[in-house]
């Protein structure tokens, strides 16, 4: 008799519990402040002009994904490439090269990217006929290549930006197979920075 009273008490409590749980106004008030928090800084980065590439028979969906969810990986918005270091240093260009050059298209820029004859031994490559070290023999034994390759490669295309007088920089996001770029002004870079701030992965980084 004690045995099942006492049960049924722990199992009254354990109730009540979970129905302060689902009913706790802290709770669902946090969900709407981060959910305010998303549309406002959304809002934010598509007056900053985050669309004005964007494709433009999807441009009302991308803008309704940003406010609703801060969703910002669409390439779609010709902001965005999945890269893939692997890929990159391994010289397999034509995975990312297509969507990239779309990108830089829409800024009237052109990008070609070329094999020397010696890359194999000197990792070196070509990017609009001058010449770049993609990463050292040093760097291919420590494995650091997989880091040093996309910076050095993304260097050299801000360069190119940047002597058109462009406002946006390419970031790198991410690293590995997952390494991504954005191409973002600073006041783009800083309100992602801003809505990423407690998760420091997700905030793109200068190559």
């Amino acid at each position: 008799m004690i045995k099942n009273l006492l049960k049924f008490i722990l199992l009254t409590i354990f109730a009540l519990n979970c129905s302060q749980i689902k009913q706790n106004p802290m709770i669902k008030t946090t969900e709407k402040s981060e959910s305010n928090n998303d549309k406002i800084l959304g809002e934010k980065l598509i007056n900053n002009d985050f669309l004005k590439y964007a494709n433009l028979e999807k441009k009302d969906s991308l803008k309704t994904e940003i406010l609703q969810s801060f969703m910002i990986y669409d390439e779609d918005t010709y902001k965005f490439v999945q890269i893939d270091a692997e890929e990159l240093t391994e010289y397999n260009f034509d995975f990312f090269l297509p969507q990239l050059n779309k990108i830089l298209a829409k800024r009237n820029i052109n990008l070609q990217v070329k094999l020397t004859k010696d890359y194999q031994k000197t990792n070196d490559i070509l990017i609009n006929d001058e010449k770049l070290n993609l990463y050292t023999a040093e760097e291919l034994n420590n494995k650091t290549f997989w880091e040093t390759g996309p910076k050095n490669f993304f260097r050299r295309l801000n360069e190119i930006l940047h002597s058109t007088n462009s406002d946006e920089t390419f970031y790198l996001l991410y690293q590995g197979n997952d390494l991504a770029t954005f191409l973002l002004t600073k006041n783009q870079y800083e309100i992602i920075k801003q809505k990423y701030s407690s998760q420091p992965k997700e905030i793109p980084y200068l190559p």
